[in-house]
């Protein structure tokens, strides 16, 4: 005889929306042994709390499904999870099925230029060993670079994940210097006078998809896309295009949002995350929540900079 085993399963947001919804779907089985459940199961539905529903049927096979739009799933920022834990019974007792929901790895766009100590370079051409300018703790070797091929477009489960694009001069003067592309959850460093004003902090991050304003930063469309990711013995700001943002931040979030093989070379590289993802360290600066980011948003509006700048001259 057989006993209800617990089973899992995980969506991102954003990533693999069908119709508005994150979906997972998995079978709970019996074990350790003796696993044949078939019609042994309560068929139900089960609601949850983020617009979401867990539909099992008599066999255990499951699926569950979240509203993308919900405010708590759009609030989650990198290292962030949003977990759910539903009960499902059977002829031979209960057992839970937690669903774990996260945001996807931040990533630099294929072309980007990073500052480094010969230059400027295209962060494609770097690799582990390699060293970087940060801002905060000069120079420092890469520990792991990795990049990803993603197919996007109507009807692709990645299409969510297309790259938003930050014009030249749209976060003050020279801020950047050109036009970049980064993945909507990575977060740039803003440094505008406001920002203590909104947050209490003179410097913060922001993830790029929370700045889109639809003229200056917007949300691209692209058939494929390239992501790459820099990885340092700490959280590090790197400095690309005379712009701020955040390398790689390998918490069970970002270290979920990966393939397999990928998240074994990290691993192997930093065995203590295997057990204890938190031992990574801190994020190198505060995280704006997303009504902070909608005030940031809004300032960086081109109108709003207009006006902001009549008011200064007037002044």
């Amino acid at each position: 005889m057989g006993f209800p085993q617990p089973d899992t399963g995980a969506v991102t947001e954003d990533a693999g929306i069908v119709g508005g919804f994150l979906t997972a779907t998995g079978d709970i089985n019996f074990g350790p042994f003796f696993n044949n459940d078939a019609g042994q199961w309560t068929a139900e539905t089960i609601s949850g709390a983020y617009g979401s529903t867990l539909v099992i049927d008599d066999d255990g096979v499951w699926t569950y499904s979240a509203n993308n739009a919900n405010a708590s799933i759009q609030a989650l920022n990198t290292g962030e999870t949003l977990t759910e834990v539903f009960t499902a019974t059977s002829t031979n007792g209960t057992s839970t099925i937690t669903i774990n929901g996260a945001d996807e790895p931040p990533c630099f766009v294929a072309g980007t230029l990073i500052d480094t100590p010969n230059g400027p370079r295209p962060i494609e051409d770097l690799r582990a060993g390699d060293q970087v300018i940060t801002r905060d703790n000069g120079i420092q070797r890469i520990s792991w670079a990795g990049s990803r091929d993603i197919q996007l477009g109507i009807g692709s489960k990645f299409d969510a994940l297309q790259p938003i694009r930050v014009s030249k001069g749209s976060l003050g003067p020279g801020l950047p210097d050109r036009d970049l592309w980064f993945s909507p959850m990575h977060r740039l460093l803003i440094k505008d006078p406001t920002v203590s004003l909104i947050t209490g902090s003179n410097e913060v991050f922001c993830a790029a998809k929370h700045l889109v304003n639809g003229q200056t930063i917007v949300k691209e469309t692209r058939s494929n896309v390239c992501y790459h990711h820099l990885m340092f013995e700490e959280h590090q700001v790197l400095v690309s295009s005379g712009c701020d943002s955040e390398s790689f931040y390998p918490g069970a979030i970002g270290l979920d949002g990966f393939e397999d093989e990928t998240r074994e070379e990290v691993l192997g590289l930093f065995p203590e995350l295997r057990t204890l993802p938190d031992n990574y360290g801190r994020l190198a600066r505060q995280v704006v929540k997303k009504h902070e980011a909608n005030l940031i948003r809004d300032h960086f509006t081109p109108a709003q900079v207009f006006w902001n700048n009549l008011i200064k001259r007037a002044a």
